[in-house]
């Protein structure tokens, strides 16, 4: 689907608001559905949230504010997890990247008293 030029835009926002709103429908779906599998669950969760801000909001101002807060609180998140990335992620998943550190000392008299035990 091909976005009108702005005039048009201009047009319908002012004339056909209900046409804006459809068209505005049509492409978010258009893009959430020409992503990955994986990826358009959390989109449509995302777009969930945007629609509810709309929703909640008493004005389209008051609306893209708040959308711009949610931009900048993931941006946020974003930031800290590149600058400090094992501070960011809950202990437990940081475990998924830990391996147990084995004692070489531990391990070599381990051996060795095995070797007595044997003989």
């Amino acid at each position: 689907m091909e976005l009108p030029d702005f005039d048009q835009l201009v047009e319908m926002a002012q004339h056909r608001p209900q046409e804006l709103e459809a068209l505005r429908t049509a492409l978010v779906e258009e893009v959430i559905a020409s992503a990955r599998g994986d990826r358009q669950r959390k989109l449509r969760g995302l777009q969930f949230q945007i629609d509810m801000a709309r929703r909640k909001s008493k004005s389209p101002l008051g609306a893209c504010i708040r959308i711009s807060e949610l931009m900048y609180e993931s941006l946020a998140e974003l930031r800290e997890c590149l600058n400090d990335p094992w501070h960011s992620r809950p202990s437990e998943q940081i475990g998924d990247f830990m391996a147990p550190v084995v004692s070489l000392q531990l391990a070599r008299e381990k051996r060795n008293l095995a070797g007595c035990v044997q003989a």
